[in-house]
């Protein structure tokens, strides 16, 4: 009777350091989503303010270059990456 009892003591035990450690997680996984969500706060506040360049393939395998300035909230498009830079120096480093 002994040893049954043991066993159902060490479950017992076992049963509590599972719930235990699944809390934490529980709250972890929280804090988390938190994190995440005032992290893209934060990086939307800060980085939608700058300017965002990025390129697209037409259908015929042409390369187009766009900028956007949300501070201006204007827009280019350029045929080639040579064209962008010369854009963005002139515009932003003169």
């Amino acid at each position: 009777m002994t040893n049954s009892t043991n066993y159902s003591d060490r479950e017992s035990l076992e049963l509590l350091l599972k719930e235990t450690e699944q809390e934490p997680t529980k709250k972890s996984g929280l804090f988390l989503r938190l994190n995440r969500i005032w992290q893209h706060l934060v990086e939307s506040l800060i980085l939608g303010q700058e300017l965002k360049i990025w390129q697209s393939t037409d259908r015929f395998e042409n390369t187009h270059w766009y900028a956007y300035d949300p501070v201006t909230n204007s827009s280019v498009t350029r045929d080639s990456e040579a064209e962008m830079r010369v854009w963005v120096e002139q515009r932003y480093y003169q």
